[in-house]
């Protein structure tokens, strides 16, 4: 089982969500990072998405990132709400891949459009400075 921390940071207007104890070389080898980008309106002064944002992108990360997981097709290691901008930090063999099963899931409501960073042989570098904060 995986367990998820909440992670202290310097600005009351983020949320990081890090997967500790992650065993990432059973399912990762090439180590390349994916991030996922929606940038959201931000309509308070809180500055987090509003509740039907909120309700598409963890039926995005539950109902398809998690069961292409357990797929051993990926590996979702953080999530970061920050300021306007949700991240979802992924880790896969093939970012290509990767990018095409995201894309078919979240073009299934287009008010929510997302961009993508990829970062190639990443060796889980980006996911320890996130546990490390």
């Amino acid at each position: 089982m995986q367990n998820w921390q909440l992670k202290t940071t310097s600005n009351i207007n983020q949320m990081l969500r890090v997967k500790k104890n992650i065993n990432s070389t059973e399912k990762i080898s090439n180590k390349n990072l994916v991030i996922v980008k929606h940038h959201f309106h931000i309509a308070d002064d809180i500055m987090f998405p509003d509740p039907a944002c909120l309700a598409f992108f963890t039926s995005f990360e539950q109902n398809h990132l998690k069961v292409l997981e357990e797929e051993n097709r990926l590996l979702l290691v953080a999530v970061d709400i920050f300021e306007g901008e949700m991240k979802f930090y992924i880790y896969c063999n093939d970012a290509q891949k990767c990018i095409y099963d995201c894309i078919s899931y979240l073009k299934s409501n287009p008010l929510y459009q997302a961009s993508f960073e990829i970062y190639n042989q990443d060796e889980f570098k980006t996911y320890n400075k996130l546990l490390a904060i």
